[in-house]
């Protein structure tokens, strides 16, 4: 990767404006896919389409920990980056005092020209925000270094997040992933390579919605109110996420079918369809901020049973756009 020193005598403070704090539950609940598209001035719909992660859905079915169900892997990431042009470098701490000098001169670089570079866990889980800022004299605490700013899915409160070096840990927490730029992308090959890992990735993505379904209905399995208590804000946080996934999964397809007319056609639609039946069906089982009922209702076998069978109904809704999905795909074939 290129390097450039930090500049002695010139700006010494820079904080990118017009970035609004990143919020959960507005539209965006991917962070990679959101982070890269504020960071590229791109449409969220798009990069969820082509890198593949408006169709796929992950569990971890024994901790229940919906950070598992938001895509991490290099694959997603690297597709989604290829369709808006751009190629992701990760700088993985710790660093060594050299090291640093080099991360700080490309922070600098990146911002000063409006590219923020996105960060990986931050000062919390290991989703993706953005590094919007820097401050080379001001030091939290004195001597410790450079102040970075961040906009984060955990900020609290409107402004952004402060840290210095020791916020940079390991490649979970503090990796920056600087753009570098690419080729402009085709856009028929970019979208294809999104219907490809949806095809590839959807055994994976019944085989979660079916261990879903059946942790659902297994109330043996709930019996320690302390234990789901805490799952039910992780089923929450992935009926959310499923809910997100697969609105925008529609919206993706609908504009697959303006941008190659007479080619998708109304196997696009199809699809679209299909998963927009998806997103009702979390929808209907409840999205939106969490809180004490949320959990209550959770806690109810009944309703767990419910939920299950919104879910086995998405599942069969699944299957369907994948059908019309592969209709779609071979049609894209020039």
């Amino acid at each position: 990767m290129a390097h450039a020193r930090v500049p002695g005598a010139e700006l010494t403070r820079k904080i990118l404006s017009g970035l609004a704090p990143l919020r959960f539950g507005e539209g965006h609940d991917c962070t990679f896919a959101y982070a890269l598209a504020v960071a590229t001035k791109s449409e969220y719909d798009w990069i969820m389409g082509c890198s593949g992660a408006a169709f796929v859905t992950r569990i971890d079915v024994e901790r229940w920990d919906p950070i598992v169900a938001s895509p991490h892997d290099p694959a997603t990431f690297a597709r989604g980056a290829r369709a808006v042009g751009v190629r992701l470098d990760p700088v993985v701490p710790p660093y060594d005092d050299e090291m640093r000098e080099l991360v700080l001169a490309r922070v600098v670089e990146s911002i000063d020209g409006g590219s923020p570079p996105l960060v990986r866990g931050l000062g919390g889980p290991p989703e993706i925000g953005l590094l919007i800022g820097y401050d080379t004299e001001a030091s939290p605490p004195p001597g410790t270094g450079p102040t970075f700013f961040a906009r984060t899915f955990f900020d609290h409160g409107k402004e952004p997040t402060r840290v210095g070096w020791e916020a940079f840990e390991d490649e979970d927490h503090g990796t920056p992933l600087f753009l570098d730029p690419a080729p402009a992308p085709d856009l028929i090959d970019a979208a294809a390579a999104g219907l490809d890992a949806a095809l590839e990735l959807g055994p994976a993505t019944d085989a979660a919605l079916e261990a879903w379904i059946a942790a659902l209905r297994d109330d043996a399995r709930w019996t320690d109110a302390a234990h789901a208590g805490v799952a039910a804000f992780g089923d929450h946080a992935m009926r959310g996420l499923l809910a997100d996934t697969r609105r925008a999964a529609a919206r993706f397809l609908r504009q697959l079918r303006t941008l190659v007319a007479n080619r998708p056609g109304a196997d696009a639609l199809r699809a679209a369809e299909s998963y927009g039946y998806v997103a009702d069906a979390a929808e209907k089982a409840g999205i939106g901020p969490f809180d004490g009922t949320v959990a209550t209702r959770f806690l109810d076998g009944g309703q767990r049973r419910a939920w299950a069978r919104l879910l086995e109904g998405a599942l069969g809704h699944e299957r369907e756009a994948r059908h019309a999905l592969r209709a779609a795909r071979a049609s894209l074939t020039r």
